[in-house]
């Protein structure tokens, strides 16, 4: 969806000068309608999650047992018709990287009163050296190369559709070191290889419920299983979770609704009072759904100045500074509506390809928010 300029000029008031300037743009009412959860999902319409914790799980997992190892007892995706296989994860830290990938329809379970009970945690960042024959990640190889790079950095993968994950925490703590006042690992820093992802979604009708993801930058990374095909639908869906991160820390090209939820933006890795970037959306340029963000609440941890945090900036992925083209290259797009957004919040950036920030092409913008 492309902001019309004059619509711009009706709902700010300002000249057409400074609608160029504008750098929180609010969309109309009728603009907004197009930017819903039920317009979003479309044909997938997931009613509230049944509390699969007093159902009878297919597999337990208890302190000390593998998670994978249930994971890999699941049938392959399309081999048990449409049963969707249940796996409980008792209280405990469950610590290694996860690969869900081409399984059954399948929801993982911990502890409905509190997520925080059981928690799927790996240490990976983007600058971690690895052999180049060795798998970056059991869910994304990246033969050939000396670091495991952002994607294999994620502590669990979904690649796979129709999975649920309810009550549980997945966190990545290779930076929280960092954050006690620890250095950086050799060749790391605020410039580059800190990445380390949480959780990457790449499948589609896949939902989370109370679920707390911690990390720094890149926390979550939400993606097309087919980039080059914008009309298969990626559909992700988050409600009544907590999103913890610093940089970019919701990123990636799927179409992504976080409801009743919070995002948190940390402190204490960065630079003192920087906020660093909360949204990154690389949607492509014909897609009119990219990240919407509804009746949630954006907030801060001590420490982070008024107004240093950016509501988000377009990744376009790919893309080298100066040479993003309208049309081709991604576009990202992301509406924050309906919403609680703190003072640590700020404008939107200009893009990863350092295009300005420019409310008549880039499509970030708001509707309905209150401090």
């Amino acid at each position: 969806m492309k902001l019309a300029l004059a619509a711009l000029l009706l709902v700010t008031g300002v000249s057409p000068a400074g609608a160029q300037a504008q750098t929180r743009p609010q969309l109309t009412p009728e603009q907004a309608a197009a930017h819903t959860t039920a317009a979003y999902l479309g044909d997938w319409q997931p009613a509230p999650l049944a509390d699969l914790s007093a159902a009878a799980p297919d597999f337990i997992v208890k302190a000390g047992e593998s998670v994978q190892a249930a994971i890999d007892k699941v049938p392959a995706e399309g081999q048990s018709g449409a049963k969707r296989w249940v796996i409980h994860v008792q209280p405990g830290t469950y610590r290694g990287p996860v690969c869900i990938k081409d399984k059954a329809p399948l929801a993982i379970v911990g502890t409905a009163l509190d997520p925080a009970t059981v928690v799927l945690v790996d240490n990976r960042f983007s600058g971690k050296p690895k052999g180049e024959q060795e798998a970056a990640h059991p869910c994304w190889p990246e033969l050939g190369k000396t670091t495991i790079g952002t994607s294999g950095s994620t502590s669990v993968l979904v690649q796979s559709h129709d999975v649920q994950l309810i009550s549980l925490t997945i966190a990545n703590d290779a930076m929280d070191g960092v954050r006690r006042g620890e250095a950086y690992p050799t060749g790391v820093g605020e410039s580059g290889g800190a990445q380390a992802v949480a959780l990457t979604l790449n499948g589609d009708r896949l939902q989370l419920e109370n679920v707390r993801l911690l990390g720094h930058q890149d926390t979550l990374y939400v993606k097309r299983p087919n980039p080059s095909r914008p009309d298969v639908p990626s559909r992700q869906l988050i409600r009544h979770s907590l999103i913890a991160g610093d940089v970019d820390f919701i990123f990636g090209n799927a179409t992504l609704v976080i409801e009743h939820s919070t995002i948190l933006t940390r402190a204490n890795r960065r630079t003192p009072g920087h906020g660093g970037i909360i949204l990154a959306p690389s949607t492509a340029p014909d897609v009119q759904q990219g990240f919407l963000v509804t009746h949630s609440r954006l907030i801060a941890e001590p420490g982070i100045a008024p107004g240093a945090t950016a509501l988000g900036r377009a990744w376009d992925a790919g893309v080298k500074a100066g040479t993003w083209a309208a049309g081709s290259s991604p576009n990202g797009l992301a509406v924050v509506r309906d919403s609680e957004i703190g003072a640590h919040v700020g404008p939107w950036q200009a893009s990863t390809s350092r295009r300005p920030f420019d409310a008549a092409t880039n499509r970030l913008s708001e509707f309905n928010n209150r401090p």
